[in-house]
């Protein structure tokens, strides 16, 4: 069975000898050509449960839970109510990650490898990822990509460009999200008063000290989105 990184839930099916999806049960003898909604959970769960009891399969599913990625394998599930409650668990999680996927984060930097990394770490969250490496280029593509989120580097033409360029996303679109992600205090020696005074100033809304763990970068864009 190949890796997986979104939710799912599966039973191992003894007449094809493999672990198989909901939805592609055509083969299956007592759901021969019909394709199960998972989304319809209460059919959904009279299929699983009745392959389940039937055929003695096990049922195995996956979910995301604060963040964890949850595997289980369930042997014996006894009543529907049990299987309802896994499916509720799966299904939301399909619910949020297709929430996700209608967002889209602009990111800046001129950092290729910064790029790589970060873009990686949110498309894999389920956000779609546009990149600009210049305040110039990070222009254009506000206009053309109408971002949900646009997240700048401090230093790059200049060793202030993520400030000014976040007060001129600000300017223009008042709305839209902006996060600063900066290591300008430890590379020159320069103190600010307060965070609060130059998000203030920049219009920006998160400050993040650069490198800032993946945890912390994907709950600041999850409340900027509103995606939890």
């Amino acid at each position: 069975m190949g890796k997986k990184t979104a939710s799912f839930i599966q039973v191992y099916c003894p007449e094809l000898m493999a672990m198989i999806n909901p939805g592609e049960w055509t083969d299956c003898p007592y759901f021969r050509g019909q394709k199960l909604d998972v989304s319809n959970t209460e059919e959904a769960l009279k299929q699983i449960f009745r392959c389940h009891v039937q055929c003695d399969s096990k049922i195995q599913y996956q979910y995301y839970e604060d963040g964890r990625l949850v595997e289980k394998v369930e042997e014996s599930v006894e009543d529907q109510d049990s299987l309802r409650r896994i499916l509720a668990l799966v299904i939301q999680q399909a619910k949020t990650t297709a929430k996700r996927k209608e967002k889209k984060i602009l990111i800046v930097d001129d950092d290729v490898d910064f790029l790589e990394i970060h873009s990686a770490v949110l498309t894999h969250r389920g956000y779609h990822v546009i990149t600009a490496r210049s305040s110039k280029e990070c222009l254009e593509e506000l206009d053309k990509a109408r971002p949900d989120v646009v997240v700048l580097d401090v230093m790059m033409e200049q060793f202030d460009s993520g400030f000014k360029l976040s007060k001129k996303i600000k300017d223009k679109h008042r709305d839209l999200p902006v996060m600063l992600l900066t290591s300008i205090g430890a590379q020159t020696s320069l103190e600010f008063s307060s965070n609060q005074d130059l998000l203030k100033a920049t219009g920006a809304d998160v400050l993040l000290d650069k490198p800032v763990s993946p945890k912390v970068f994907i709950d600041e864009i999850e409340k900027l989105t509103g995606s939890k």
